[in-house]
């Protein structure tokens, strides 16, 4: 009972519909009744050929020919050879084009759910919280999307066609009861202690399966890891090594798909004989003891036949489910932790504009609620409108952390951050965001256009809001010059692009935007000095142009010196705030960063 209630909740969450079950059942049933009224016809056949066709013998011998007779008579059909079999093979062809329905019903409902679940896992993964995604490999991401998927799917559609090949196995054992209940009771019970033999390969299944799922995993995470830096693996010398690596995972994935393939085939190849065997002794009895008419042995041996693939595929579909419950258990591990860890957006009001200033007020934070030291430690900076704020500090000092309290991509553990003096819990996520542009220090950019990466910041900008954030982020120029402009392709990560055309065109996406607030991780880490000048006019003229209010984290003070204040982080606090001149007088970390930074 567990077991099916398990089933029912992974099916629900998956979108298996009630209506969805319904329907592929009674395919299943109309094609089952189809097929065995196109065998239950061969008696009469073979009873036919047997009398010659002498009807009045034939209705004689048996209700059931009556019952032809009335039947036939009513559709003014004659009773004839031709007749019967052509009512045998209309049967057949209706069982097959039930068939045929099912097949293409159950291909279109695996790929629908197949989108319905790959779309779920994006959309929980997407509103998941910044802590879930930091512990998440992308790899496993990749592997539950791509692998798992399809199996969870196999394991939620295996049981509906188990359940009707239990039915069609029924439908059968009903027409031998009809003939003779002994050998009925007889066969039954020799199919049943045939299943019974592979029980323990399909319980090492199960764990098979889940093994599976584990190395699938592994791969993904190493490929994805790998093949986004295969320079650095080049320039470490560690290629032997990683070759190794690949192999150990190749060889994991092939040893547990073996042992599963070995599992199967042990099974096929017991049940088949085991089904043959009963045939044998069943004709056997039912000639030397039961002395049963040769119609009915021959009818007998046809359903037999026909029971043959019903009981393996029974089994064998019984063992495929068990090897696909490390699929589902996984789908509904990763959709669970995905749930408890989505962004909790408490927030009721519209944020519409910034008037005054952004406060961390009293703000500390630390990565784990249990036994983490603090990243950031009673924190407290003001970012007036319309000014210039710059973040500086050594590595690991909490710049990133601190710029992702902003967005809310983190919440404090203590203190609050307030928008023109207002809790900024009250206001919701989206316009909070909405309210903020982020230019990361290594840009994302997507396989498109450069005008498909541009339109991230606003779906429905128009061309001439494109030029004119292309010509304030200074990446006009370099965009034009572009074989086909704004509509080249750039490729995957655009590395036919500099580091410093990136982030230019990573800032006209964050300036298309139009959003109040500008945060700028580390933008002129990968340009030269000049091209650093040149940077440092363009922001000050996005501020005077668009009345932004601009943040940068940098490590480089050269170009922070006009800022209108800068903060200096240091082990997670506040070590000082000021600007330039008073903080290069003084005895801080940012006197000392700046006399190394000038005299190299």
């Amino acid at each position: 009972m567990k077991k099916i209630v398990n089933w029912m909740e992974i099916a629900k969450n998956i979108g298996l519909t009630h209506q969805v079950v319904f329907i592929m059942i009674t395919l299943s049933l109309f094609s089952t009744a189809a097929e065995v009224l196109s065998i239950g016809v061969f008696l009469p056949i073979i009873q036919f050929i047997q009398l010659k066709g002498d009807l009045t013998s034939l209705i004689a011998s048996s209700d059931i020919w009556q019952n032809i007779a009335d039947w036939f008579s009513y559709f003014d059909i004659e009773v004839s050879l031709q007749n019967l079999l052509l009512l045998s093979f209309s049967m057949l062809i209706l069982r097959q084009f039930i068939i045929y329905i099912r097949m293409i019903y159950s291909k279109v409902i695996r790929h629908k759910l197949t989108q319905i679940q790959r779309n779920n896992i994006f959309n929980r993964y997407i509103r998941a919280n910044t802590i879930y995604h930091d512990s998440t490999p992308v790899g496993a991401l990749s592997n539950i999307v791509n692998v798992e998927v399809n199996g969870a799917i196999s394991g939620l559609i295996v049981p509906i066609e188990i359940a009707v090949n239990i039915i069609i196995f029924i439908s059968y054992i009903l027409v031998l009861s009809l003939l003779t209940w002994e050998m009925t009771l007889v066969s039954v019970v020799v199919l049943l202690i045939a299943t019974q033999i592979p029980k323990s390969w399909i319980k090492k299944s199960k764990i098979v399966g889940r093994e599976i799922v584990s190395a699938n995993t592994a791969m993904s995470i190493f490929l994805i890891s790998r093949l986004k830096s295969p320079s650095l693996v080049r320039l470490a010398g560690t290629e032997e090594a990683e070759k190794k690596a690949f192999n150990a995972l190749t060889h994991r994935q092939r040893k547990h798909s073996v042992t599963g393939a070995i599992l199967n085939a042990k099974t096929e190849v017991v049940i088949e004989p085991a089904v043959v065997g009963l045939s044998f002794i069943f004709l056997y009895i039912s000639y030397n003891i039961l002395q049963l008419e040769v119609g009915v042995i021959a009818i007998y041996l046809v359903i037999l036949m026909r029971l043959l693939p019903i009981v393996k595929g029974i089994t064998l579909k019984w063992q495929a489910m068990q090897s696909l419950v490390g699929s589902m258990e996984a789908i509904k591990e990763y959709l669970h932790v995905m749930q408890e860890s989505a962004e909790q957006d408490t927030g009721t009001k519209h944020l519409n504009r910034l008037r005054d200033s952004i406060l961390i007020d009293n703000v500390s934070y630390r990565y784990s609620l249990e036994n983490s030291d603090y990243a950031l430690k009673n924190i407290n900076i003001e970012f007036k409108v319309n000014n210039v704020t710059a973040i500086v500090g050594p590595s690991g000092s909490g710049k990133s952390t601190l710029i992702d309290l902003l967005p809310r991509l983190r919440s404090p553990v203590k203190g609050v951050i307030r928008i023109d003096g207002k809790n900024s819990d009250h206001y919701t996520l989206k316009s909070m965001r909405e309210l903020i542009a982020y230019v990361p220090q290594d840009p994302q950019i997507f396989d498109g256009t450069a005008k498909d990466h541009i339109l991230l910041g606003k779906n429905n900008a128009t061309n001439k809001e494109i030029q004119e954030a292309a010509r304030l982020a200074g990446s006009e120029s370099f965009i034009n010059s572009l074989p086909k402009g704004f509509d080249t392709i750039l490729g995957e990560d655009a590395v036919r692009l500099s580091g410093g055309q990136r982030q230019r065109l990573d800032l006209t996406r964050a300036l298309v935007k139009k959003s109040e607030v500008l945060i700028l991780d580390e933008p002129t880490s990968n340009l030269d000095a000049e091209s650093e000048e040149a940077f440092r006019k363009v922001l000050y003229k996005i501020r005077n142009d668009m009345k932004t209010t601009i943040i940068i984290v940098t490590h480089h003070l050269v170009g922070i010196t006009d800022a209108d204040q800068i903060v200096v982080l240091n082990h997670g606090t506040v070590e000082s705030i000021g600007v330039h001149d008073s903080l290069v007088k003084g005895k801080g970390w940012y006197s000392k960063a700046w006399k190394m930074q000038n005299s190299s």
